[in-house]
């Protein structure tokens, strides 16, 4: 069943700030940013999902095309310990980050005081799997 779609204007840019650091934290790729965009199509009103969604669909470009797509910068940024949260789940994930700015040892530990980046990475991404 459709519902109604949240947090991705300019106004309330909470869910597609919070996606954006992601991918910019390599938590996610640009296939699940992809992949994400077509579960929030498949699941919501039409009329309710922005037309960047539509774009993002496909995208394959460098990261900084991004706001270009969206038009607009989402201003929702994670604080140091919940930037650090997303880098753990990547390195959780068993991604190869590349220049974290944090040591694996300290993204784990900021991951694991922080398991409401955790359930909420779950809740926006339910088709990928992340171990406990």
């Amino acid at each position: 069943m459709a519902t109604a779609v949240t947090g991705l204007t300019h106004e309330d840019c909470g869910t597609i700030g919070f996606v954006i650091s992601c991918l910019f934290d390599q938590s996610i790729d640009t296939a699940e940013l992809r992949a994400w965009c077509e579960h929030v199509i498949v699941s919501n009103e039409m009329d309710d999902i922005p037309q960047y969604m539509f774009e993002l669909v496909s995208f394959d470009g460098d990261l900084c095309e991004l706001f270009d797509i969206l038009g607009f910068t989402p201003s929702s940024e994670p604080s140091q310990q919940e930037d650090a949260a997303l880098y753990g789940i990547a390195f959780q994930r068993g991604v190869e980050v590349y220049d974290p700015p944090v040591s694996r040892v300290s993204a784990l530990e900021a991951l694991r005081l922080r398991p409401d980046v955790l359930q909420r990475f779950r809740a926006t991404f339910p088709f990928i799997e992340v171990a406990d």
